[in-house]
């Protein structure tokens, strides 16, 4: 072998330095890449197809009161809640709630939060395994769950330096149509959303040794802020469990008494905000006056009044040793739970054996509150939370003046009877599409499905559904096409009965 010549050597050393750039490159745009985003926030236009732009987006709007009600009427589905308690456990797993392949938590497990698996036994709440994405770090987990949108493991690094969070997101939404906010836990939230908050008492989420008085300074305010009526979301964002869990791992002995005292908050929050103890003569005179209807008119009525939802979520799970960040089933199993008036499940099977996405609760609460999805958000709707709100379908539901006479002098006059009907679950859907169609378009700009209509149809058989074929861009408008197809044949069945 000859010797290596000082030309030779330039050669290799730059072919080595070249290699090690594009090594650089490759994993930069694997780890770090940089997705195209839409820019500002939704608005009005947000109800409305993508292919019927009539809104003027350069139009300043209206005060919040205005928007709200500017909302609710394009959106042409009520509100389900007017106030909002978030509770955010940090770090605890889903399978500590809900179980593992169908089955229960263990025995230790359901006896350190009875009161919440008396309410998934019952059916007053509905579990939800929700997958997160990494990194399974609290600020990128934070913002999917507020914007429905899918962080980078560039997330990491701004995690121990959080940045107000600019994109379009919920608690925006909210605050443009005058919300109140109290924040109380996890300062991360006054970072993401600095200015945002009407009352606030954040903690250090780094000082890991300490896992009571992170918790105990949330709690100690829980009872003034669920006795006043001056907010309309109440966050919450307990610490402890997730310190509990990088000091001494899942199996840890302080572990079993953090849940316990997560337990207590949930009922307390239940007890007080959801159920309130002073209510019973207001429940008593609203049965008396579905009773009377029922028995001098023959009609069934159901009544949904305005109350307050409370959400229980986990920004991400831990390992055996109390670690995350990373994509592993146990890191990335988050809960989400649904605590409310209504019945949402009829078993604890189905309270508990259900999966969904973290970021689908960003477009869940948007139109549950009447408010419109982020622009970015990739989730899509938890129908099954839409579907519990739904009148009884073996029933014909008929509005009567005289029951409602009875119930607003009874209750008074801000009581309403709000329900969710089908037409306004697929309209929920319907706005989910929309959304995800502006996102998808601004990502793949080849893409374009506005060319596609649906009119000129006149019955089941002359619907025009195609077959769908040819390339993903294709086939995806092809599919786009034929649900509103099917979409405006139901609109037309319901108003023509």
């Amino acid at each position: 072998m000859p010797p290596l010549t000082c030309s030779g050597l330039t050669t290799c050393s730059i072919a080595a330095v070249i290699v090690q750039m594009v090594g650089v490159s490759l994993f930069m745009l694997g780890f770090f890449p940089v997705k195209p985003t839409l820019s500002g926030v939704s608005g009005p236009e947000s109800f409305r197809p993508p292919d019927h732009e009539v809104y003027n987006l350069t139009t300043p709007l209206p005060p919040p009161t205005h928007l709200k009600s500017l909302y609710q009427e394009l959106s042409e589905i009520p509100p389900s809640f007017d106030r909002l308690i978030l509770m955010v456990i940090d770090g605890l797993p889903a399978e500590f709630v809900l179980g593992k392949d169908g089955q229960p938590p263990s025995k230790a497990l359901t006896d350190a939060m009875p009161y919440t698996q008396s309410l998934l036994k019952n059916g007053m709440a509905i579990g939800y395994h929700a997958k997160a994405a990494p990194p399974t770090v609290t600020m990128p987990r934070l913002k999917a769950m507020v914007s429905g949108a899918i962080g980078g493991f560039l997330d990491v690094a701004f995690n121990f330096n959080t940045q107000a969070l600019l994109d379009d997101n919920l608690l925006g939404q909210f605050f443009s149509i005058g919300w109140k906010m109290v924040m109380l836990g996890d300062e991360t939230w006054l970072k993401l959303f600095p200015g945002l908050f009407t009352r606030h008492d954040g903690v250090s989420s780094f000082y890991v040794k300490d896992t009571v008085q992170v918790d105990q300074n949330v709690s100690r305010h829980l009872g003034y802020e669920l006795n006043r009526d001056d907010w309309d979301l109440l966050i919450l964002h307990y610490l402890g469990l997730d310190h509990v869990g990088h000091i001494g791992g899942r199996n840890s002995v302080l572990m079993t008494p953090k849940l316990m005292e997560m337990d207590e908050v949930v009922k307390m929050i239940h007890l007080n905000t959801i159920v309130p103890q002073d209510d019973i003569k207001r429940q008593t005179l609203l049965v008396g006056a579905i009773l009377i209807s029922s028995l001098l008119f023959g009609l069934s009525f159901v009544f949904t009044p305005q109350t307050c939802a409370y959400v229980v979520v986990s920004d991400h799970g831990m390992t055996d040793n109390g670690n995350h960040g990373g994509s592993s089933y146990e890191e990335t199993d988050s809960l989400v739970l649904f605590i409310g008036p209504t019945k949402y499940a009829s078993d604890y099977a189905s309270a508990t054996h259900n999966t969904a996405y973290q970021v689908d609760i960003a477009p869940t609460l948007a139109l549950l509150f009447g408010v419109p999805i982020p622009k970015n958000n990739v989730g899509v709707l938890i129908a099954e939370i839409f579907t519990s709100l739904t009148e009884d379908k073996n029933q014909i539901k008929k509005p009567n003046v005289i029951v409602v006479f009875i119930v607003q002098n009874c209750l008074g006059p801000n009581f309403t009877t709000t329900t969710i009907s089908n037409d306004q679950q697929l309209r929920a859907l319907e706005l989910n599409s929309w959304q995800l169609l502006r996102l998808l378009e601004a990502q793949l700009p080849g893409l374009s499905c506005r060319s596609f209509n649906s009119d000129g149809f006149s019955d089941d058989q002359g619907l025009g559904i195609s077959k769908c074929s040819g390339s993903m861009d294709e086939m995806f408008c092809c599919l786009y096409r034929n649900a509103k197809l099917l979409h405006s044949s139901w609109k037309l069945k319901t108003v023509s009965r």
